[in-house]
């Protein structure tokens, strides 16, 4: 078995082709995730974020996306998205809060409510959370008799949640195995809550989602935007079965962006981190359980070197914003064809942070195309 099948990745890099649907409105988000560089301090971080979500609030982009990761380089500055959405909230106007996402299953959803409760309160109601079931062996020291039915657990866990959001008593079980009627407060500004629901390569993850009447978090891993247009149309057709509107349920989706000046003074820019980036992800893929059972151990450096040539060429050929400002429309319009309703730009991938920062006003343009912002 290839590394390449082994993680389930689509070997064609063709750009996908659709018939021609008409141009809707896109709504652009900025995402941090992952930042792995180790000349710069985790203060220097916090500082790119802050800035680059002030940015965000200023050029109404809709959303900034916050992670929870634990335990790995990968991410390892986001142990707990609400306490960085508590900083960031005073300093912003108008910008959303969203969590993509909380690990559920590796929570109370009593506290969960109780943290976003606040920041709802903090932003004056400009709080949805993004959920999903976990994934990383090591992070379930927090709760490990979740593991094994985690995706179960989240989807029971996610409408405790809602109810919990809503003002609702819940009944759980004590130290003395006595149920006790919980009702959580502070009590939110916003009366219900916005779910988005964290779904990759799974169809009966979409499924679910649009069963359930949740809006998704998706990205092109291991799949090209030709594959992802059946898998949104899953999703809508769940929707539809379940009574709801199919076309209101917001698909968002995931891309690694830097906008330039051009094509090659991006890819110039992004290539040596975007393939450190990869690497980390890759490592941290590599070492879960499922993985190690299909016989990840067995490949060696020259296999991960493979993929890692294999991943960038892919990503930056028809899987990120990467490239001029028309460039970057051409994504978007292919985005656009598959039903994505939603970019979230993911800003914190290893490229230097003065090349981040001098891109911003050619992301701004790229945005102002389709959100009529000036």
């Amino acid at each position: 078995m290839t590394i390449q099948a082994l993680l389930g990745i689509d070997t064609d890099f063709s750009p996908v082709k659709s018939d021609p649907k008409p141009a809707g409105e896109m709504a652009f988000s900025m995402m941090f995730f992952s930042d792995i560089r180790k000349d710069i301090t985790s203060s220097e971080k916090y500082d790119f974020i802050t800035a680059l979500t002030l940015f965000a609030d200023q050029s109404k982009f809709t959303a900034v996306y916050l992670p929870e990761r634990h335990f790995h380089e990968f991410g390892a500055i986001f142990p707990n998205s609400a306490v960085m959405a508590a900083y960031l909230i005073p300093q912003t106007k108008h910008i959303r809060f969203r969590t993509a996402g909380v690990s559920l299953p590796l929570h109370h959803p009593a506290e969960v409510v109780e943290w976003w409760a606040m920041n709802d309160i903090l932003s004056n109601g400009r709080v949805d959370l993004g959920f999903g079931s976990g994934w990383n062996k090591p992070d379930f020291i927090y709760a490990p008799h979740n593991y094994d039915d985690r995706r179960e657990k989240m989807t029971e866990q996610i409408a405790i949640v809602k109810q919990l959001w809503a003002g609702e008593s819940v009944e759980f079980k004590g130290p003395d195995n006595a149920y006790y009627a919980t009702k959580v407060y502070p009590r939110p500004i916003q009366k219900s809550l916005n779910v988005w629901m964290l779904v990759a390569q799974n169809d009966k993850g979409f499924e679910q989602a649009g069963a359930s009447g949740h809006n998704v978090f998706t990205m092109l891993y291991g799949v090209d935007l030709a594959s992802m247009e059946r898998k949104i149309s899953i999703y809508r057709a769940a929707r539809k079965r379940a009574g709801f509107d199919p076309e209101t349920g917001v698909v968002t989706l995931m891309l690694h962006t830097l906008i330039g000046d051009s094509i090659s003074q991006v890819k110039c820019a992004v290539e040596s981190p975007f393939k450190a980036y990869i690497r980390s992800s890759m490592e941290a893929h590599l070492a879960s359980d499922s993985l190690q059972k299909k016989g990840a151990a067995e490949f060696g450096e020259q296999d991960k070197d493979s993929i890692l040539e294999y991943a960038f060429q892919r990503y930056f050929k028809t899987g990120a914003l990467f490239g001029t400002v028309e460039d970057g429309k051409r994504i978007v319009k292919q985005a656009q064809d598959i039903g994505v309703n939603e970019i979230a730009c993911l800003m914190d991938f290893g490229v230097d942070y003065a090349s981040v920062k001098d891109s911003l006003p050619h992301l701004e343009q790229l945005v102002a195309a389709y959100t009529g912002v000036k």
